[in-house]
Protein backbone atom coordinates (compact mmCIF):
# COMPACT_ATOMS: atom_id res chain seq x y z
CA UNK A 1 0.00 0.00 0.00
CA UNK A 2 1.36 3.44 -1.06
CA UNK A 3 1.58 6.54 1.03
CA UNK A 4 -1.64 8.06 -1.31
CA UNK A 5 -3.47 5.34 -0.76
CA UNK A 6 -2.85 5.47 3.10
CA UNK A 7 -3.91 9.80 2.95
CA UNK A 8 -7.43 9.89 4.18
CA UNK A 9 -9.38 11.55 0.38
CA UNK A 10 -11.22 14.39 3.09
CA UNK A 11 -11.09 16.05 6.25
CA UNK A 12 -13.37 15.77 8.82
CA UNK A 13 -14.65 17.83 11.02
CA UNK A 14 -15.21 17.51 15.06
CA UNK A 15 -18.61 17.22 16.26
CA UNK A 16 -20.25 19.94 17.42
CA UNK A 17 -20.89 19.91 21.17
CA UNK A 18 -24.54 21.03 22.23
CA UNK A 19 -24.99 23.99 24.41
CA UNK A 20 -26.06 22.04 27.54
CA UNK A 21 -22.34 20.36 27.44
CA UNK A 22 -20.10 23.37 26.54
CA UNK A 23 -21.87 25.14 29.59
CA UNK A 24 -21.52 22.07 32.17
CA UNK A 25 -17.69 22.08 30.89
CA UNK A 26 -17.65 25.48 31.89
CA UNK A 27 -19.04 25.17 34.98
CA UNK A 28 -16.99 21.64 35.87
CA UNK A 29 -14.21 24.40 34.41
CA UNK A 30 -15.36 27.11 36.78
CA UNK A 31 -15.95 24.78 40.24
CA UNK A 32 -12.44 23.36 39.53
CA UNK A 33 -10.75 26.51 39.54
CA UNK A 34 -12.52 27.79 42.42
CA UNK A 35 -11.44 24.90 44.27
CA UNK A 36 -8.02 25.02 43.30
CA UNK A 37 -7.85 28.62 44.34
CA UNK A 38 -9.16 27.86 47.96
CA UNK A 39 -6.74 25.11 47.92
CA UNK A 40 -4.17 27.71 47.92
CA UNK A 41 -5.55 30.13 49.75
CA UNK A 42 -6.02 27.68 52.40
CA UNK A 43 -2.10 26.20 51.72
CA UNK A 44 -0.96 30.06 51.57
CA UNK A 45 -3.09 30.17 54.96
CA UNK A 46 -1.19 27.54 56.55
CA UNK A 47 2.24 28.50 55.52
CA UNK A 48 1.25 31.67 56.60
CA UNK A 49 0.74 30.36 60.09
CA UNK A 50 3.37 28.00 60.01
CA UNK A 51 6.01 31.67 59.15
CA UNK A 52 3.99 33.56 61.58
CA UNK A 53 4.35 30.79 64.34
CA UNK A 54 8.45 30.53 63.34
CA UNK A 55 8.78 34.10 63.65
CA UNK A 56 6.87 34.31 66.85
CA UNK A 57 9.42 31.31 68.60
CA UNK A 58 12.47 33.34 66.35
CA UNK A 59 11.68 36.84 68.42
CA UNK A 60 11.19 34.53 71.74
CA UNK A 61 14.44 33.07 71.70
CA UNK A 62 15.47 36.42 70.07
CA UNK A 63 14.08 37.54 73.51
CA UNK A 64 15.30 35.23 75.96
CA UNK A 65 18.97 35.43 74.27
CA UNK A 66 18.44 39.43 74.77
CA UNK A 67 17.51 39.53 78.20
CA UNK A 68 20.29 36.60 79.26
CA UNK A 69 22.10 39.29 77.74
CA UNK A 70 21.10 41.84 79.64
CA UNK A 71 21.40 39.72 83.21
CA UNK A 72 24.68 39.41 82.31
CA UNK A 73 25.68 42.80 81.39
CA UNK A 74 24.04 43.80 84.84
CA UNK A 75 25.49 41.20 86.89
CA UNK A 76 29.16 41.74 85.07
CA UNK A 77 28.48 45.60 86.04
CA UNK A 78 27.31 44.52 89.74
CA UNK A 79 30.76 42.62 90.27
CA UNK A 80 32.42 45.34 88.45
CA UNK A 81 31.17 47.45 91.22
CA UNK A 82 31.38 45.50 93.99
CA UNK A 83 35.33 44.96 92.71
CA UNK A 84 35.60 49.12 92.24
CA UNK A 85 33.75 49.68 96.31
CA UNK A 86 36.42 46.94 97.67
CA UNK A 87 39.19 48.23 95.68
CA UNK A 88 38.49 51.98 96.93
CA UNK A 89 37.81 50.41 100.27
CA UNK A 90 41.16 48.72 100.58
CA UNK A 91 42.86 51.80 99.34
CA UNK A 92 40.88 54.26 101.93
CA UNK A 93 42.28 51.68 104.62
CA UNK A 94 45.82 51.91 103.65
CA UNK A 95 45.81 55.44 103.04
CA UNK A 96 44.36 55.74 106.73
CA UNK A 97 46.54 53.38 108.04
CA UNK A 98 49.57 55.36 106.93
CA UNK A 99 48.26 58.67 107.96
CA UNK A 100 47.62 56.95 111.52
CA UNK A 101 51.24 55.24 111.69
CA UNK A 102 52.57 58.62 110.60
CA UNK A 103 50.92 60.69 113.53
CA UNK A 104 51.84 57.99 115.94
CA UNK A 105 55.30 57.98 115.04
CA UNK A 106 55.11 61.80 115.44
CA UNK A 107 54.04 61.17 119.20
CA UNK A 108 56.26 58.80 120.18
CA UNK A 109 59.13 61.22 118.78
CA UNK A 110 57.72 64.20 120.74
CA UNK A 111 57.36 62.11 123.82
CA UNK A 112 61.04 60.36 123.66
CA UNK A 113 62.96 63.45 122.11
CA UNK A 114 63.13 65.59 124.94
CA UNK A 115 64.03 62.58 127.62
CA UNK A 116 66.58 62.04 125.23
CA UNK A 117 67.95 65.31 125.13
CA UNK A 118 67.88 65.75 129.08
CA UNK A 119 69.68 62.48 129.24
CA UNK A 120 72.71 63.66 127.21
CA UNK A 121 72.06 67.06 128.00
CA UNK A 122 75.89 68.51 129.83
CA UNK A 123 77.32 71.70 130.40
CA UNK A 124 80.19 70.74 130.08
CA UNK A 125 79.57 68.81 126.98
CA UNK A 126 76.75 70.83 124.97
CA UNK A 127 77.65 68.91 121.64
CA UNK A 128 75.82 66.36 122.94
CA UNK A 129 72.73 67.41 122.20
CA UNK A 130 72.96 66.77 119.05
CA UNK A 131 72.75 63.09 120.12
CA UNK A 132 68.69 62.10 120.48
CA UNK A 133 68.94 63.68 117.40
CA UNK A 134 71.38 61.28 115.22
CA UNK A 135 68.84 58.15 116.99
CA UNK A 136 66.17 59.62 116.00
CA UNK A 137 67.28 60.44 112.61
CA UNK A 138 69.06 57.54 112.08
CA UNK A 139 66.13 55.04 112.73
CA UNK A 140 63.96 57.12 110.75
CA UNK A 141 66.47 57.69 107.90
CA UNK A 142 66.55 53.37 108.05
CA UNK A 143 63.21 53.10 107.53
CA UNK A 144 62.52 55.83 104.67
CA UNK A 145 65.95 53.33 103.45
CA UNK A 146 63.65 50.70 103.60
CA UNK A 147 60.71 52.18 102.09
CA UNK A 148 63.16 52.73 99.35
CA UNK A 149 64.22 49.46 99.17
CA UNK A 150 60.59 48.06 99.31
CA UNK A 151 59.54 50.27 96.25
CA UNK A 152 62.59 48.76 94.46
CA UNK A 153 61.67 45.27 95.17
CA UNK A 154 65.13 45.01 96.87
CA UNK A 155 66.26 43.23 100.24
CA UNK A 156 64.83 45.71 103.38
CA UNK A 157 65.44 43.27 106.03
CA UNK A 158 68.45 44.50 106.81
CA UNK A 159 67.02 48.57 106.80
CA UNK A 160 64.38 47.44 108.99
CA UNK A 161 66.71 45.34 111.66
CA UNK A 162 69.38 48.85 111.95
CA UNK A 163 66.56 50.73 112.38
CA UNK A 164 65.51 48.51 115.33
CA UNK A 165 69.01 48.47 117.03
CA UNK A 166 68.71 51.72 117.00
CA UNK A 167 65.41 51.87 118.33
CA UNK A 168 66.32 49.64 121.04
CA UNK A 169 69.21 51.88 121.84
CA UNK A 170 67.21 54.99 122.48
CA UNK A 171 64.43 53.07 124.59
CA UNK A 172 67.33 52.15 126.58
CA UNK A 173 68.73 55.26 127.42
CA UNK A 174 65.20 56.67 127.96
CA UNK A 175 64.42 53.45 130.64
CA UNK A 176 67.43 54.53 132.81
CA UNK A 177 67.57 58.34 131.93
CA UNK A 178 63.81 58.56 133.28
CA UNK A 179 63.74 55.36 135.89
CA UNK A 180 66.47 57.44 137.88
CA UNK A 181 64.93 61.26 137.29
CA UNK A 182 61.48 60.59 137.15
CA UNK A 183 60.52 57.00 138.34
CA UNK A 184 59.57 53.90 136.44
CA UNK A 185 56.35 54.94 135.55
CA UNK A 186 58.39 57.41 132.92
CA UNK A 187 61.29 55.58 132.22
CA UNK A 188 59.20 52.72 130.75
CA UNK A 189 56.51 55.62 129.25
CA UNK A 190 60.05 56.85 127.13
CA UNK A 191 61.16 53.72 126.56
CA UNK A 192 57.92 52.42 124.99
CA UNK A 193 57.69 55.70 122.90
CA UNK A 194 60.85 54.96 121.53
CA UNK A 195 59.75 51.32 120.15
CA UNK A 196 56.75 52.25 119.45
CA UNK A 197 57.13 54.77 116.48
CA UNK A 198 59.36 53.20 114.76
CA UNK A 199 57.84 49.84 115.05
CA UNK A 200 54.16 50.63 113.95
CA UNK A 201 56.00 51.89 111.10
CA UNK A 202 57.85 49.03 110.25
CA UNK A 203 54.56 47.23 110.33
CA UNK A 204 53.18 49.39 107.85
CA UNK A 205 56.02 48.84 105.62
CA UNK A 206 56.00 44.72 106.89
CA UNK A 207 52.59 45.25 105.32
CA UNK A 208 53.64 46.82 102.32
CA UNK A 209 56.57 44.15 101.49
CA UNK A 210 53.60 41.26 101.60
CA UNK A 211 51.28 42.73 98.84
CA UNK A 212 54.00 43.29 96.94
CA UNK A 213 54.73 39.69 96.96
CA UNK A 214 50.72 38.49 96.99
CA UNK A 215 51.19 37.04 100.29
CA UNK A 216 48.15 35.58 101.53
CA UNK A 217 47.18 35.58 105.26
CA UNK A 218 47.73 32.72 108.06
CA UNK A 219 44.30 32.04 107.69
CA UNK A 220 43.86 31.60 103.43
CA UNK A 221 47.10 29.71 103.94
CA UNK A 222 45.29 27.17 106.38
CA UNK A 223 41.97 27.01 104.17
CA UNK A 224 43.95 26.56 101.17
CA UNK A 225 46.12 23.73 102.83
CA UNK A 226 42.66 21.84 103.98
CA UNK A 227 41.11 22.28 100.17
CA UNK A 228 44.67 20.69 99.03
CA UNK A 229 44.26 17.69 101.52
CA UNK A 230 40.94 16.78 101.16
CA UNK A 231 41.06 17.18 97.32
CA UNK A 232 44.38 14.79 97.71
CA UNK A 233 42.01 12.65 100.35
CA UNK A 234 39.58 12.66 98.27
CA UNK A 235 41.86 11.58 94.93
CA UNK A 236 43.54 9.44 97.01
CA UNK A 237 40.16 7.21 97.92
CA UNK A 238 39.08 7.90 94.38
CA UNK A 239 42.16 5.82 92.99
CA UNK A 240 41.61 2.68 95.67
CA UNK A 241 37.99 2.82 94.66
CA UNK A 242 38.87 2.42 90.69
CA UNK A 243 41.35 -0.44 92.49
CA UNK A 244 39.11 -2.36 93.85
CA UNK A 245 36.87 -2.26 91.43
CA UNK A 246 39.14 -3.38 88.69
CA UNK A 247 40.26 -6.40 91.14
CA UNK A 248 36.90 -7.39 91.92
CA UNK A 249 36.34 -7.24 87.93
CA UNK A 250 39.54 -9.37 87.30
CA UNK A 251 38.49 -12.16 89.76
CA UNK A 252 35.26 -12.46 88.04
CA UNK A 253 36.65 -12.68 84.45
CA UNK A 254 39.28 -15.04 85.90
CA UNK A 255 36.47 -17.19 87.73
CA UNK A 256 33.70 -17.00 85.05
CA UNK A 257 36.62 -17.73 81.76
CA UNK A 258 39.24 -19.06 82.86
CA UNK A 259 40.49 -19.25 79.03
CA UNK A 260 39.68 -15.98 78.01
CA UNK A 261 41.03 -14.79 80.85
CA UNK A 262 44.65 -16.56 80.59
CA UNK A 263 44.66 -15.32 76.58
CA UNK A 264 44.21 -11.85 77.97
CA UNK A 265 46.89 -12.36 80.28
CA UNK A 266 49.40 -13.32 77.44
CA UNK A 267 48.20 -10.71 75.39
CA UNK A 268 48.81 -7.85 78.16
CA UNK A 269 52.25 -9.41 78.71
CA UNK A 270 52.98 -9.11 75.17
CA UNK A 271 52.02 -5.22 74.76
CA UNK A 272 53.42 -4.40 77.94
CA UNK A 273 50.29 -4.21 80.52
CA UNK A 274 50.36 -4.46 84.10
CA UNK A 275 46.49 -5.46 83.97
CA UNK A 276 44.41 -6.18 80.89
CA UNK A 277 42.81 -3.10 79.23
CA UNK A 278 39.34 -3.64 77.69
CA UNK A 279 40.32 -3.80 73.86
CA UNK A 280 42.80 -6.34 75.35
CA UNK A 281 39.74 -8.31 76.93
CA UNK A 282 37.79 -7.65 73.53
CA UNK A 283 41.01 -9.08 71.48
CA UNK A 284 41.20 -12.35 73.78
CA UNK A 285 37.27 -12.96 73.55
CA UNK A 286 37.36 -12.80 70.17
CA UNK A 287 40.26 -15.17 69.89
CA UNK A 288 39.01 -17.70 72.03
CA UNK A 289 35.30 -17.57 71.07
CA UNK A 290 35.51 -15.75 67.89
CA UNK A 291 32.40 -13.97 68.26
CA UNK A 292 31.23 -10.43 69.75
CA UNK A 293 31.71 -9.60 73.67
CA UNK A 294 29.62 -11.55 75.89
CA UNK A 295 28.20 -13.97 73.02
CA UNK A 296 29.79 -17.74 73.00
CA UNK A 297 28.39 -20.60 70.43
CA UNK A 298 26.49 -21.84 73.27
CA UNK A 299 24.81 -18.58 73.71
CA UNK A 300 23.92 -18.16 70.19
CA UNK A 301 22.50 -21.57 69.64
CA UNK A 302 20.43 -21.30 72.49
CA UNK A 303 19.48 -18.00 71.06
CA UNK A 304 18.37 -18.95 67.43
CA UNK A 305 16.42 -22.06 69.31
CA UNK A 306 14.91 -20.28 71.18
CA UNK A 307 13.99 -17.75 68.65
CA UNK A 308 12.46 -20.99 66.32
CA UNK A 309 10.32 -21.99 69.55
CA UNK A 310 8.82 -19.12 70.09
CA UNK A 311 7.64 -18.38 66.45
CA UNK A 312 6.44 -21.89 65.96
CA UNK A 313 4.68 -21.55 69.32
CA UNK A 314 2.95 -18.07 67.84
CA UNK A 315 1.39 -20.26 64.75
CA UNK A 316 -1.90 -20.54 65.91
CA UNK A 317 -2.66 -24.17 63.78
CA UNK A 318 -6.44 -24.04 64.77
CA UNK A 319 -7.07 -20.88 61.90
CA UNK A 320 -4.31 -22.21 59.52
CA UNK A 321 -6.10 -22.24 55.97
CA UNK A 322 -5.23 -25.48 53.92
CA UNK A 323 -3.83 -24.91 50.80
CA UNK A 324 -5.60 -25.77 47.95
CA UNK A 325 -3.31 -26.47 45.16
CA UNK A 326 -4.30 -24.74 41.52
CA UNK A 327 -3.58 -26.84 38.57
CA UNK A 328 -0.36 -25.67 36.83
CA UNK A 329 -1.70 -23.94 33.13
CA UNK A 330 1.24 -24.88 30.61
CA UNK A 331 1.99 -22.41 27.66
CA UNK A 332 2.46 -24.51 25.14
CA UNK A 333 -1.38 -25.64 25.36
CA UNK A 334 -4.02 -24.51 23.80
CA UNK A 335 -8.01 -24.40 25.02
CA UNK A 336 -10.55 -26.08 23.37
CA UNK A 337 -13.36 -24.39 21.99
CA UNK A 338 -15.79 -26.70 24.22
CA UNK A 339 -13.99 -26.14 27.42
CA UNK A 340 -15.78 -23.63 29.65
CA UNK A 341 -14.19 -20.18 30.53
CA UNK A 342 -13.97 -21.05 34.03
CA UNK A 343 -13.50 -24.66 34.50
CA UNK A 344 -14.50 -26.77 37.41
CA UNK A 345 -12.23 -27.63 40.77
CA UNK A 346 -11.46 -31.15 41.29
CA UNK A 347 -14.31 -32.56 43.29
CA UNK A 348 -11.68 -35.49 44.92
CA UNK A 349 -11.23 -33.38 48.03
CA UNK A 350 -14.56 -33.90 48.79
CA UNK A 351 -15.47 -36.86 47.58
CA UNK A 352 -12.90 -38.73 48.94
CA UNK A 353 -10.37 -39.05 46.68
CA UNK A 354 -12.31 -41.00 43.17
CA UNK A 355 -11.25 -39.18 40.42
CA UNK A 356 -13.30 -37.71 38.11
CA UNK A 357 -14.84 -39.52 34.62
CA UNK A 358 -12.87 -38.19 32.31
CA UNK A 359 -14.86 -37.34 28.71
CA UNK A 360 -14.01 -35.95 25.41
CA UNK A 361 -12.36 -32.70 25.12
CA UNK A 362 -10.87 -32.68 28.68
CA UNK A 363 -7.72 -32.82 27.74
CA UNK A 364 -6.10 -29.38 26.11
CA UNK A 365 -4.71 -29.45 22.88
CA UNK A 366 -1.48 -28.13 22.21
CA UNK A 367 -1.00 -24.90 20.56
CA UNK A 368 0.55 -24.59 16.81
CA UNK A 369 3.62 -23.09 18.07
CA UNK A 370 4.05 -25.70 20.46
CA UNK A 371 3.47 -28.39 17.87
CA UNK A 372 6.17 -26.56 15.13
CA UNK A 373 8.74 -26.61 18.13
CA UNK A 374 8.28 -30.75 18.36
CA UNK A 375 8.18 -30.96 15.16
CA UNK A 376 11.43 -29.08 14.08
CA UNK A 377 13.21 -30.94 17.48
CA UNK A 378 11.66 -34.30 16.29
CA UNK A 379 13.63 -33.95 12.77
CA UNK A 380 16.69 -32.70 14.54
CA UNK A 381 16.97 -36.00 16.80
CA UNK A 382 16.04 -38.38 13.38
CA UNK A 383 18.75 -37.20 11.87
CA UNK A 384 21.09 -37.01 14.28
CA UNK A 385 20.58 -40.89 14.60
CA UNK A 386 20.83 -41.22 10.71
CA UNK A 387 24.36 -39.54 10.96
CA UNK A 388 25.21 -41.41 13.96
CA UNK A 389 24.38 -44.81 12.25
Amino acid sequence: MSITELRPTGRTRPATKSAGKEAAEAEALRAKTQTTKAAADIANQLKAAKAAAEIAAGEARAQEIRQAAAEKQREAARLRAEAQAVREKAERSAAQWRTYARTIAVICVVVSLPLQVMAFWSPRAPFLLAAPLVLEGLAWALLKGAEAAIDDHRPSWHYRALAGAVALFAATVNYLHGSAEFGLGTGLGGAFCSLAGPLVWDLHEHGRIRKRDGKVSRRLRRAEAKRIAAEAAEQKAATERESEERAAVEQLRSVQWPQVWERAVALAAAVGELHPSEPTWKRAWDDTQGATLGDTAESIAARVAARAAVKDAANDRTKMVEKVEKPQVESQLTRPSNTPAVKRPDGRRANGGTPPVRRAGDTLGYSPVARRAMAIAARGSRRGQVAAS
